[in-house]
């Protein structure tokens, strides 16, 4: 699957400290790459259910790395308004996909 072949680099960036900038566009990706599949998904029957909740789990995860790393460049562009708005969207994709981690069945 694409998006999580993307996402291996995400963690392969975030690993060798790349720069924030381009792991939030590798994160980005990997999202857009997530959200994608999450639709082509949805109306297939034969999928397990864990399928969807994972999917949809995967694709707020790497949102919030995105929103995480560019919040980082805010901070370092001393555009503090904008690092804290980012938190907070970060934040709100975390609580997101939480539930689906709490679930012993996922």
């Amino acid at each position: 699957m694409l998006s999580q072949a993307q996402e291996v680099f995400v963690l392969k960036a975030t690993a060798d400290k790349m720069k924030d900038a381009i792991v939030a566009k590798l994160a980005n990706q990997a999202a857009d790459y997530y959200g994608d599949a999450f639709k082509q998904c949805q109306y297939k029957e034969n999928l397990p259910k864990e399928v969807l909740p994972v999917l949809a789990a995967k694709h707020c995860m790497m949102q919030a790395t995105a929103e995480l790393h560019q919040s980082a460049l805010a901070n370092q562009k001393k555009k503090f308004g904008e690092e804290i708005a980012r938190l907070q969207v970060m934040h709100t994709f975390t609580i997101c996909f939480m539930p689906f981690y709490k679930d012993p069945n996922v």
